[in-house]
């Protein structure tokens, strides 16, 4: 039996929500993700999976995050080297 989860999206991470399930629908195609207010749910799962499941979703979210907000460092890194 396959199981649902509903991660919960800090307020600061909730503009990158909606660009980590974009991720993670390529990476994990068995799950059905989508964006609620305040969180990510996460369906058709196996139990099993659950945690692996949530570490996921708070990997996607940090790692969209981190790009997000580098992006302008590493335009200018690149614009500096390429002078």
């Amino acid at each position: 039996m396959n199981s649902d989860i509903a991660v919960e999206v800090q307020e600061d991470f909730q503009g990158y929500a909606q660009a980590a399930v974009m991720r993670l629908q390529y990476l994990f195609p068995a799950w059905e993700i989508s964006v609620k207010p305040g969180a990510i749910e996460v369906r058709n799962i196996q139990p099993s999976t659950e945690a692996e499941a949530l570490r996921e979703v708070a990997y996607a979210l940090y790692r969209e995050r981190i790009r997000s907000e580098g992006a302008a460092l590493r335009e200018l890194l690149l614009t500096s080297v390429m002078a």
